[in-house]
């Protein structure tokens, strides 16, 4: 069985930057805690450039660099490292790629901060981690709750742990794992964030949607009533001259409560309008994965001349192929929402932070 080897704090930010001819960091352990901050921060200052060159996604479209510099990251480590740092963790379980941006703040600048060992863990099948604590913060990604789900002996015998997520919409086997874990004993705090901006807002998971609440340092820009989030703030990606942008407008559409908070309703390009009707496509794919037993799915907005847009879903190795469009419309009939094609394939191709490659690039097979 795959080992998890031991990383210098040195190497492994040599490597998540891409400057080690070792290439990107494995399965590892890195011992920040035998630093102290001071050193920590010496040795950041030291490793990492001035201004590191970060490519989003590519979940929308063609992967694009943003570039922000070492002191707005350093700066975010610390922001995240403050609204955890009450829950005491003692380690670090990290799933996401320190080839973006919130892998590289929260995995490799993140325990810095707080002067922890981590675990970085990047694909699926490997051993329990190889660090033995009681309070841990793990920083997930969607696939992370479905490894955790399965076998509850990776965090050990865990007194308490605080799950710190970002990328993408909250899958429902979070909740699972708050479930699973036990009362009390998981909080759960969710980012809201992109690679333009670094981390916009934070909330705390409850069983009632709450609102999201900006980072200290983050301010609401643009017109309200435009219903897209607009932001300015210090963190913003630099422009060609080396200064942060002055604003950024998303593509995130949001009720804004007052000046510090919002209700989120979308991303634009998970937003579809069937029969005029407004529709979260991640809302409908949570619908899915509870009532089809499957490998994975995904639902595709598809341009329609009657209807304006409708929704193609595909399926990845279904447990009962026959089965999935009665159980597709049963799902969704509260929603009001009807599937135009269904696809049936072996895999859908996602990336290292599991969201779907764009529709035409995806490579599925099948029928």
């Amino acid at each position: 069985m795959e080992s998890y080897q031991e990383l210098s704090p040195r190497e492994f930010l040599a490597r998540s930057l891409g400057a080690s001819p070792a290439g990107p960091p494995g399965p590892s352990v890195t011992r920040w805690e035998r630093l102290g901050r001071r050193s920590a921060a010496e040795l950041v200052a030291d490793v990492l450039p001035d201004v590191v060159e970060l490519c989003t996604s590519g979940s929308t479209g063609p992967a694009a660099p943003w570039r922000h510099s070492r002191r707005q990251l350093w700066s975010e480590a610390g922001m995240l490292a403050d609204l955890v740092r009450a829950d005491r963790p003692r380690a670090v379980l990290s799933f996401a790629p320190p080839a973006h941006l919130y892998g590289l703040i929260a995995t490799a600048l993140l325990p810095a901060v707080l002067g922890l060992p981590v675990c970085y863990w990047p694909r699926y099948g490997l051993p329990v981690p190889a660090i033995d604590a009681d309070r841990w913060l793990v920083v997930a990604i969607p696939w992370a709750f479905p490894v955790l789900l399965r076998d509850p002996s990776v965090l050990g015998r865990s007194e308490h742990v605080t799950v710190m997520h970002s990328t993408a919409t909250l899958p429902a086997t979070a909740g699972e794992f708050v479930s699973a874990t036990g009362p009390g004993r998981v909080r759960l705090v969710e980012l809201f964030g992109s690679t333009e901006t670094g981390a916009i807002a934070h909330r705390e998971h409850t069983t009632a949607p709450s609102p999201w609440t900006l980072m200290d340092d983050v301010r609401f820009d643009g017109d309200p009533a435009d219903g897209r989030l607009g932001v300015s703030g210090p963190r913003l990606a630099l422009t060609p001259e080396g200064r942060p942008m002055a604003r950024w407008t998303t593509d995130d559409h949001v009720q804004r409560l007052d000046d510090r908070s919002f209700h989120f309703h979308g991303r634009r390009h998970r937003l579809i309008k069937v029969n005029g009707r407004r529709i979260d496509l991640d809302l409908v794919e949570e619908r899915l994965r509870a009532a089809l037993p499957c490998a994975d799915l995904t639902c595709v907005p598809v341009p329609d001349r009657l209807r304006g847009e409708h929704v193609e879903l595909i399926v990845a190795g279904p447990h009962e192929p026959h089965l999935v469009r009665r159980r597709t419309t049963e799902a969704l009939r509260g929603l009001g929402v009807t599937v135009g094609h269904i696809r049936i394939v072996d895999r859908i191709d996602r990336g290292d932070t599991g969201e779907p490659r764009p529709f035409a690039d995806r490579g599925v097979t099948g029928p």
